[in-house]
């Protein structure tokens, strides 16, 4: 970074938190200027002030527009009871996102339909393989329908929550469309998403072969690799992977103990699209910056990022008297059990143009489920009220209320 008397960089240690804060701006050469106590750098210490000394692992970074802003980072991503030893979570440790990973597949799906001439209200049917067996109403389900859990997929066991891994695999999927479907009403389901694994390269032109082995794999690559073209490499962003690279970040029970031992998520490959994404904090913040905050061409077009956001494709709205707030989370784990291991991951949009994404690698189980380890198991009000909480803090109303957030579908995803 060349620094001069237009500009500088500082980075601001926040109470000894390691809070990394950037600011820009113009003024002499040796000027010392204390750190301006901006929006994301009040938001990142409320982040900090319940997140640090917990003993899990966690990372967040904050933009505003496509500027990173503030980071924080603690915790472990590996304890002296996994293998390799114990290792620090930081901005840079990869993890899975989840579902965090429907976002980018709507995204994906954006470019695909814009390069090939289609709309979100064109039916999905002629892009599934030819020899998986349609049952009733499929052939009335949009690509919209998939993208915002309206397609009347429920699931081989009839549920509307996430779905097995088995049902997201290639074969799964094609037994859920054999199964058929009433569309029109909302059913959250990972297949929704899963089946843009297959469709997106059947969009771009992939031929079926008949052979599901084949198909499978193919599917895969060409997922993967219309991802990492259009999405990932336009931010610099190379090799992003469906499996853990290096050394693991494992995942724990809330609290700690000392005799843990953490689960490893593991291989995603074969389940790509609802989720499977291994991404770290850095990357995560700077791809759904770029693409939803950005004024140019360079992920999304603003137009497309509008369309998303607005349609809630592979994203959610959440509002309050302050405003209108966009983000989709992601949740992982072993088992919904009292000692369950497992991960919450969120992107989060907010006004002034300010976008939040916060990993943690424990799961608590209180109130008889397994969710977020804070703040009643809720990933998105934590973020909101530190959002919130830096408003105040800011313009010095530390004592005003948090104005309630309504929350259409507040179930983990």
């Amino acid at each position: 970074m060349n620094i001069n008397k237009h500009q500088w960089a500082i980075k601001s240690i926040i109470g000894g938190l390691g809070v990394a804060m950037i600011l820009w701006g113009c003024g002499e050469e040796n000027a010392v200027t204390e750190p301006k106590q901006t929006l994301p750098v009040l938001m990142a210490k409320q982040l900090e002030d319940t997140l640090k000394n917990s003993g899990i692992g966690y990372a967040f970074t904050i933009y505003e527009g496509t500027k990173i802003m503030a980071q924080g980072s603690g915790g472990l991503k590996s304890t002296v009871n996994d293998a390799g030893g114990q290792k620090a979570f930081t901005v840079d440790t990869k993890l899975h996102i989840a579902s965090m990973s429907k976002t980018l597949t709507a995204m994906a799906f954006l470019k695909a339909a814009q390069q090939k001439g289609l709309r979100t209200t064109n039916k999905i049917a002629n892009y599934l393989p030819s020899n998986w067996p349609k049952g009733a109403g499929i052939d009335q389900i949009t690509f919209g329908d998939l993208l915002t859990h309206q397609s009347g997929i429920r699931g081989l066991g009839n549920n509307c929550q996430n779905g097995a891994f088995s049902e997201n695999v290639y074969s799964g999927l094609k037994q859920l469309i054999g199964k058929g479907a009433s569309r029109g009403s909302y059913c959250y389901q990972n297949a929704n998403f899963g089946l843009f694994r297959v469709l997106i390269p059947s969009i771009m032109g992939y031929q079926f072969t008949g052979d599901d082995n084949v198909d499978d794999t193919e599917t895969q690559k060409l997922y993967l690799s219309f991802l990492q073209k259009e999405l990932f490499e336009k931010i610099n962003l190379q090799n992003v992977s469906p499996f853990p690279t290096g050394e693991i970040t494992y995942t724990y029970n809330y609290p700690l103990t000392a005799s843990q031992s953490g689960w490893n998520p593991g291989n995603f490959s074969a389940t790509m699209g609802g989720y499977g994404l291994y991404l770290t904090a850095a990357e995560a913040g700077s791809v759904y910056a770029s693409a939803l905050s950005s004024t140019d061409n360079t992920v999304l077009s603003p137009a497309l990022a509008d369309s998303l956001l607005i349609k809630n494709l592979g994203s959610y709205k959440a509002t309050s008297s302050a405003g209108t707030y966009y983000y989709h989370d992601g949740w992982w784990y072993e088992y919904l059990g009292q000692n369950g291991r497992g991960l919450r991951t969120i992107w989060m949009k907010f006004p002034q143009n300010i976008t939040c994404v916060l990993f943690v690698n424990a799961l608590r189980y209180q109130n008889g489920s397994l969710g977020f380890p804070f703040n009643s198991g809720s990933i998105l009000i934590f973020v909101y009220n530190a959002y919130t909480k830096a408003i105040q803090a800011k313009n010095l109303r530390q004592s005003a209320e948090v104005p309630p957030l309504r929350v259409e579908h507040p179930e983990p995803h």
